[in-house]
Order: structure tokens, then sequence, then C-alpha cells
């Protein structure tokens, strides 16, 4: 039993607001035509799951490996899927992003710039070394360090290992976040025996605390993982192994599936629901997440760092023409940087598709002959979705030359090289809303390549930082997305669709959660 001080209970208790309204979210319909709840249907049916087993092994269909096995250099969204299994986090969260025992089975704020961690007994890393209060100031200090592309954490000021399962964050400024930062890539917790061990090829060969260790890796080829024998939550991980089969192109991951070469395929289009939903030996799971498609740019190059072009593009992309065309209904348009129904968002923020308008603003750019290149991923859907925005900004006069990458390439050219000035992908969402605008929209953020924002906007961000009180966070939320995104156009939201994971019947314990990730670690086979 978790035991919870005077400090805790009042924290918990200005979290109630969010998490009664995430049960809402999530629990209110299975309806998987709308995209926007969990459900799960094997030919149309919901499917009831047993007693789960222990042992056996799973073949996953995934759409890209890791940018990197080290948390600390790892650049894209998609990665945490592939992350999870060797790295547990010192927080958890629910399928509903509400946060939970991790590493810390408990912890307390004894002040808005004070957390204390308390540390689970037993736990060892894949190399049998002990995982203390000790590896966690080793973690921490090392993710703030300047070698990491995480800011998460930037806000801790110190670490205090009090003794060997107890920790004190000493914080800068209060953070809103901190705990759900916790259960992201900055609470991923490696081996520092391992990391002293391997320095610079720590990535090929990671060590975590996590339910399985990886065994083998072929580079955009298949990653292969085992259960951890020794890990702390016993019966856990139910699976022997796991072999996680990188395929980007959909339907050869749905070929999979059906041909029974892979038992799950990730990342599931509606284009290719509607037909897989016939299809009486398979489960369908989706949900409508916090991710997005957008297009990521870079206000330092040209021309995007004329701020009528940025607004232009932001004007001359009709969204619901996307969602129609693209996604045969299913999802919504992106008004703004959290979907409509979750608590942090504005649903009445409008991003209006007004080509006129549009038109004007480049005139005003006083530039002629606008043209950019446009990094998008070399995925069939993305690649009609990058063709459409092509369509529609042509309208408006400006012209896009269209570069397709595979993920790791793509993420680094625009993220790391900056070799062009925007980038068609997906926001892959965050646990907690201050995560989002600080990695979007602030300046010292990697996911923003132009360093580019303003004093209000920075201002905003450290004031919703500070914030506990989920109506004064709402409340700041919004006008965050109203000064970064319609008066700005740091970045160009695009539409929310529902995530669906396709799986064999066999597959139990999958769940889907409303960042859009999978976690996999919680599978288990039916004979």
């Amino acid at each position: 039993m978790i035991v919870l001080d005077r400090m805790r209970l009042i924290f918990i208790a200005k979290l109630l607001p969010l998490l009664l309204l995430a049960f809402t979210l999530v629990g209110c319909s299975s309806d998987s035509s709308s995209g926007k709840n969990p459900s799960s249907s094997v030919g149309g049916a919901q499917s009831e799951e047993g007693t789960p087993k222990k042992g056996g092994e799973i073949t996953i269909a995934y759409i890209a490996d890791s940018t990197n096995y080290d948390p600390i250099q790892s650049s894209s969204g998609s990665d945490h899927p592939l992350l999870w299994p060797i790295y547990d986090t010192l927080v958890s969260f629910t399928p509903e992003l509400e946060p939970q025992p991790g590493l810390a089975e408990s912890w307390e704020f004894t002040d808005d710039k004070t957390l204390i961690l308390h540390l689970r007994e037993g736990v060892t890393f894949h190399d049998g070394t002990a995982f203390d209060g000790e590896a966690v100031k080793f973690n921490i200090e090392r993710i703030n360090s300047d070698d990491s592309k995480i800011p998460d954490l930037k806000n801790i000021e110190s670490v205090e290992v009090i003794d060997k399962k107890t920790v004190k964050l000493n914080l800068k400024v209060s953070d809103s976040s901190l705990l759900l930062a916790l259960s992201d890539k900055g609470g991923m917790m490696v081996s520092p025996t391992a990391i002293k061990e391997y320095g610079d090829n720590f990535s090929q060969n990671p060590v975590g605390a996590g339910p399985f260790k990886l065994v083998n890796h072929i580079p955009n080829g298949e990653i292969v993982y085992e259960a951890y024998e020794d890990y702390w939550e016993e019966g856990k991980p139910f699976l022997d192994k796991m072999t996680v089969k990188v395929m980007s192109d959909e339907n050869t991951r749905i070929n999979a599936l059906k041909s029974g070469e892979v038992d799950f395929a990730d990342i599931i289009t509606p284009a290719n629901v509607q037909n897989l939903k016939s299809d009486s030996n398979i489960v369908l799971k989706d949900i409508l997440p916090v991710r997005f498609n957008m297009i990521f740019l870079n206000p330092s190059m040209p021309p995007f760092d004329n701020k009528n072009v940025r607004l232009a593009v932001l004007h001359g992309i009709n969204r619901e023409a996307i969602v129609q065309g693209l996604n045969f209904g299913q999802g919504e348009p992106a008004n703004t940087i959290f979907p409509k129904e979750y608590w942090a968002a504005d649903p009445n923020m409008s991003i209006d598709y007004d080509p006129e308008k549009a038109k004007q603003l480049l005139k005003d750019s006083g530039l002629n002959n606008i043209s950019f290149s446009m990094i998008h991923l070399a995925i069939a859907n993305y690649t009609r979705g990058a063709e459409i925005i092509k369509d529609q900004l042509k309208e408006i006069g400006i012209e896009v030359n269209l570069e397709p990458m595979e993920v790791t390439k793509g993420t680094t050219s625009f993220f790391s090289e900056q070799t062009a000035p925007a980038f068609s992908t997906t926001w892959t969402g965050r646990q907690d809303p201050q995560m989002a605008v600080q990695l979007l929209f602030s300046a010292n953020s990697y996911l923003n390549p132009g360093k580019y924002s303003t004093q209000e906007i920075e201002s905003l961000i450290s004031k919703a930082a500070s914030t506990y009180d989920q109506k004064e966070r709402a409340e700041l939320y919004k006008e965050i997305s109203e000064k970064a995104l319609l008066e700005e156009a740091i970045g160009i939201p695009l539409v929310y669709e529902p995530m669906t994971s396709a799986m064999n019947q066999k597959v139990k314990g999958f769940k889907p959660n409303l960042m859009g990730k999978a976690v996999f670690s919680s599978i288990w086979m039916e004979e």
C-alpha cells in the first residue's frame, strides 16, 4: 500500500478533475468508427480477454526503428514503444495519462519546489547492478547535461540522495509537468555501470531496468527482446520473447499480419481499418490520442523567417478536406495542439481555411515566387498527405518541393542538420500538456530548430509550469496556443487521426493510451 502524506493528497486533489475527465474521455463510448475513444473489436464484436498467461513470444510489425537506443539521444516520438521494454521509468502512467508508481513506488511534494521520490527495493539493471538513489542522481544529471536532447527536466536544479531508496529533487521553479515528465524519456533509467563501460557505444549496448533486454538489433530491420528474469514486478513480463520487425510500408505490415508472419501490426490508417473490420481473425483497438499530424517549421530559414509566409501556410491549408480525403472522415482538424475534448484544449479556437487571406499575407510578405522544400516521411499515407498540402499551397501561390525520407533520416535532416525549412510528420504527443508547449514552442527546445519564440510565449510557458490548478493551467494553454499558432505560426497543426493497432486473436492484454504510443510489455499470448 502506498502511504500518502498531506502534501501528496493536496497535489492529487488538484489533479483529480483531470483524472475524472480522462476517464470520461476514454470510457464514454466504444464506437470504433469515430476514433474518439479506445475500443476493441473482433469482426465487429467486443473482445473478451481472460487471465494473463506466462510464456510464449510475439512478433510485431512496427513503422520504424528507434533513432537511438540511448534515451538522451533519441530524437523521435516514435521511439518510445521500442525504448519502454528496455527502460522502466521513475513514474509510470495509465492509459488515461494519470501518473502512477513506476521505479518510484511513491512520492510527495513537500513544497512546490521539492519532490521526494521513494524508490522500489530489489530493482536491478539488466547487468545485475542495483538501482538506487545514486543511479537516479546519475541519470537526471546526465539527462540535463549538454549531451542530452531531453529538455523536460531542466527545472531540476539539483538531486540529493537521502539514502539508497530516497531521492530529493530540488527545483529552480515549480513545475506542474514534472511527475509525468518522469514517465517519459526523462524518467528512463539507464545503468550507470553500462554507461561507464560502453561510453559512446552505449546505444549499441543498451542496459536498463525494464521488463525486457535487447539481445539483437539489425538497424532498420529487426529488434529482438528477451524477458529479464530478475525483473522487479512479480509475474512480469508475461512473454519470453518479443521480435519487432521494422516495416515502414503499411500494406507490408497488414499483409504480414494476415499471412501470420507477425502477430501484431501497429499504426493502421483509417483507409485500411475499414477493410480489416470485415476480417474475423483480426482484432482492432483504437483511440483518438493527443498526437496529430503537423508541419514543423524552421523560422530561421527562408521563407519562414518571414512571419506572413508562415501565417499564409497556416490559413492556406484546408484541414477538413484532409480529414475527409485522406482519413475517410475519421478524426478531426487540428485547430490547436490538443484534441478538442482534451482538458487543456480550447474547443472554440479555430484555424480558418481562408485562401484569400493567405494570398494577401503573401503579398504583405514582400516576397515573390515563394517556394520551399518540405521533408516528409517516405510512407504511403504521409506521401499522400504531403501531396495534398503541395496542391493546396500551390493554389495560394506557394511552390512546395517534396523530399521523401525514412523516419530516422528525415528527423535528423530537419532537427539536427537543418537541411530544409519544413517537415511534414507527426507530433507524437506527451503525457502532460506542459511538456507539449515546452517542446513545440520554447526557444530552447530541440524540436524548435529555428529557436524561434517570443518573450510573451516564454513567459506564459513559465507561468503554466508554476501553476498546479487545472482550470488555471487550461486557460494558460489556450493563451499559449493562440499566441504561438494564430499570431506567430511557429508550427502548422494539420489533423488528428485515430491510432489503430491490429492483431490476431491470440494477442491479449494490449491497451491503447491517449499518447497513441504502444506499450508492448503488457501483452500476453493465448495458446
